[in-house]
């Protein structure tokens, strides 16, 4: 069913293309908030977006100033308006134009926070400041063909046996056998949870240092083995070690706040047909 704010009509298509391209990001929402996603929800939330998409352009077509020709011209240079019709392609460069013009604005009436706010911040939200559980990890990195996916299996457990045996050490092996030590010198990234898949995780957590993994498909054509060098136990991060980023987290969320701000303004003063919105739900529910 369409959606009319003020005169103007949000399509059923239109709906439907802003909840598939918001599913993504609602869902991981929505789960890490102890809820459970459901297509109603996600409906809904699709519509307050354009809703809002569209109460921004109007305010913006309002209240900021018709750029010129030349700045008009430059954006169309400057962004891809391929995708419209091109006798829309200049209406919609300028209005762009307009709103963005309209977020700066906005954006100018938000206070960078103070020290004092930062550092009260960081006092009330110890856990957020918490360098999480690491790992730091060496190891063997082989390419492979599919077709001799089994071979290559088979050649790192034979190469883990020798390591375990001490016919042969770490070193040796990571410089005689992996396919990378060029280029990261038997060195893997530094992983916290949620950077690998879980399974993958699971069994790299489970190492103590100095041991060796199973033989981990990776990727579609990389085997590992990984060796546990050091485990990073959590750790409180120092303010000063964080308060650049505090700044800017703050500073934007201020700015994310001032926004909302002025869309409820103008929702409340809009006329809006076919929606109403529903009470947030808990994380229970």
């Amino acid at each position: 069913m369409a959606v009319k704010v003020d005169g103007v009509e949000i399509t059923e298509q239109e709906i439907q293309a802003e909840v598939e391209a918001l599913r993504p990001e609602y869902v991981e929402y929505v789960r890490q908030q102890g809820g459970e996603p459901s297509d109603a929800q996600v409906r809904e939330w699709a519509i307050e977006n354009l809703i809002e998409g569209v109460l921004l352009r109007n305010e913006a077509i309002k209240t900021q100033p018709v750029p010129s020709e030349e700045r008009i011209r430059k954006e169309l240079e400057a962004a891809d308006y391929s995708a419209l019709p091109e006798e829309r392609r200049a209406e919609q460069a300028r209005v762009n134009l307009q709103q963005r013009r309209l977020i700066r604005e906005i954006r100018k009436g938000v206070k960078p926070p103070t020290d004092d706010e930062m550092r009260a911040f960081y006092t009330e939200n110890p856990k957020l400041f918490v360098a999480p559980e690491a790992l730091r990890l060496s190891h063997i990195c082989r390419f492979v063909d599919p077709a001799k996916r089994a071979d290559e299996f088979l050649e790192l457990l034979r190469i883990k046996s020798e390591i375990e045996q001490g016919r042969l050490s770490w070193v040796e092996a990571v410089k005689a056998y992996s396919d990378t030590v060029e280029r990261d010198g038997g060195m893997f990234a530094t992983v916290v949870r949620g950077d690998l898949p879980k399974a993958t995780e699971e069994a790299l957590f489970a190492l103590e240092p100095g041991t060796i993994s199973d033989v981990i498909d990776l990727e579609a054509r990389t085997l590992h083995l990984f060796m546990l060098l050091e485990r990073l136990e959590p750790l409180q991060m120092p303010y000063e070690a964080v308060a650049g980023r505090l700044k800017s987290s703050l500073f934007e969320q201020a700015c994310q706040d001032a926004l909302n701000a002025r869309l409820d303004i103008l929702k409340a003063a809009a006329v809006i047909e076919g929606w109403s919105p529903s009470p947030e739900p808990t994380a229970a529910q």
